[in-house]
């Protein structure tokens, strides 16, 4: 048998839970129609949480029953409780946890139309496509806090659109490509992503094309 130890958890209507449980392959006694030696607690399912937990992952405890007591099965019968109990810290922890995502989904909102106001009038303003680019940035700070790849990706574009309307073609290539292959890879997921690049590469073509035109005036 493998160094883990080998846990069945029954539940209130008495159906085995198996954890730990060795491959067919193994050839564990449980799998050759032996008797294993067993550890019964029957506990409520609020203790019962936490045999298992202790159970799972001290590995000196698991050592010692089967070392010095030959405990080869533990077997957790769940009970219901006298008295069901509410973990307050928990449900503060989680309240505070949907307070903060919706206040951040609230400032994205606002920063988005923020952003959108000023990045049309970056077209005609580059102090407008400075302070669109300083948006966008605080945008992926905060998709960076959030954990959200998928927002981080957009506000990456969000910002190669301020640089190609200061001029910064280059960056702004390398920052759309790298957000491209990312949205080719997670298409299925998201497939907007694949449209925006798609879109902001036709005007960072178009910046490119009048750069070159205005470079052959320039020639002539």
């Amino acid at each position: 048998m493998s160094d883990s130890m080998l846990v069945c958890v029954s539940d209130y209507w008495q159906r085995c839970h198996y954890l730990n449980r060795p491959d067919r392959e193994a050839g564990d006694s449980c799998r050759n129609g032996k008797t294993l030696r067993r550890l019964l607690l029957q506990v409520d399912a609020i203790n019962g949480n936490y045999y298992l937990r202790e159970i799972l992952q001290q590995t000196v405890l698991v050592d010692r029953l089967k070392r010095i007591h030959g405990v080869q099965l533990v077997w957790l019968q769940f009970h219901p409780p006298e008295r069901d109990t509410i973990d307050y810290k928990w449900a503060d922890m989680l309240a505070h946890t949907l307070w903060e995502h919706i206040e951040v989904e609230h400032l994205m909102s606002w920063l988005s139309t923020l952003g959108g106001g000023f990045s049309a009038l970056g077209e005609q303003f580059g102090k407008c496509a400075e302070t669109a680019g300083k948006i966008s940035l605080q945008q992926l700070k905060i998709g960076m806090r959030l954990g959200d790849p998928f927002l981080q990706a957009r506000c990456k574009l969000y910002y190669s659109i301020s640089l190609i309307q200061r001029g910064h073609l280059r960056p702004a290539k390398h920052l759309i490509r790298a957000q491209y292959s990312f949205a080719r890879q997670h298409v299925e997921t998201d497939g907007r992503l694949v449209r925006m690049c798609q879109g902001i590469w036709l005007r960072l073509r178009y910046e490119y094309e009048q750069r070159r035109i205005q470079k052959q005036k320039r020639l002539k």
